[in-house]
């Protein structure tokens, strides 16, 4: 990341609390555009960024390395069936990794071992953890969609302000520094150290009161029908959800099929 774009964290004031605000010597002026939209908000996993190797695949290699050999296409839907439980143990808003004692590493701890028990695997469930939390702490194991970084440079170019609020944890912001994708957002917001959310409203508004724009002028991109789209609208925000496979055909949901059409969106 270029040594002008300076990462700040936002003091511990309320409603500001958990947002990266980053200061940027190559500002640019802020400007209505005839779509009326002033800033653009983006969720990163599904939408900005994927895994690439995937994560069944990262997973694979690892518990080969500590116990019989699996493949990705084992690992596959015992990852997507313990994520689904893993979600459903707290309530949509509430922040994921404050609801077990520990926070992060012991939430990704629990995470794994719900992994191990679905596939009877004898690896360490500790040993493991540590190999998978650095494997995906490693920007290099992230990809950016296609068109993501010409959209950005657009929006960029059109005036407009653009933040990250995301479902994530606290390696985040390392992820996008290390992509070269701090430079493009004025502030980041990632759920685990903001303490709540998405669909929650507050983490919509406080990302708004940072960026100093209104929600009626701000139009969120996502992947998540509900963390997305539902929790945007709740919050005022015009709301997009990228539907790159038709997932979502014939639901009343405004789609966009790639990021190239957030461009057409904002005029």
């Amino acid at each position: 990341m270029p040594g002008r774009d300076e990462k700040t964290p936002i003091k511990n004031s309320g409603r500001t609390e958990g947002v990266w605000q980053i200061q940027s010597q190559s500002r640019y002026a802020r400007a209505m555009n005839s779509s009326g939209y002033a800033a653009v908000t983006f969720d990163i996993g599904g939408t900005l960024l994927y895994s690439d190797p995937t994560p069944a695949e990262i997973y694979a290699t690892h518990l080969s390395r500590l116990g019989r050999a699996v493949r990705p296409d084992e690992v596959g839907p015992v990852f997507a069936s313990a994520w689904a439980e893993m979600q459903g143990r707290t309530a949509p808003g509430r922040d994921r990794y404050s609801s077990v004692a520990g926070g992060e590493r012991a939430w990704w701890g629990e995470f794994v071992r719900e992994v191990l028990d679905r596939l009877d695997h004898e690896a360490p469930w500790e040993t493991l953890l540590d190999d998978l939390y650095r494997a995906f702490a490693e920007d290099s194991v992230w990809r950016t969609y296609p068109h993501a970084i010409q959209t950005l440079d657009g929006l960029t170019d059109r005036g407009l302000e653009l933040a990250v609020i995301s479902n994530w944890d606290r390696r985040l912001p390392e992820i996008l520094g290390g992509l070269d994708l701090m430079k493009y957002f004025k502030v980041v917001t990632v759920s685990a150290i903001a303490g709540i959310e998405k669909p929650a409203p507050g983490i919509f508004s406080r990302t708004l009161d940072e960026l100093g724009v209104a929600p009626h002028e701000t139009l969120h991109v996502g992947d998540s029908p509900l963390e997305d789209y539902t929790g945007a609208e709740s919050a005022g925000l015009g709301a997009t959800l990228i539907d790159r496979r038709n997932l979502f055909a014939g639901q009343p949901y405004r789609r966009v099929a790639s990021l190239a059409e957030v461009l057409e969106l904002v005029g």
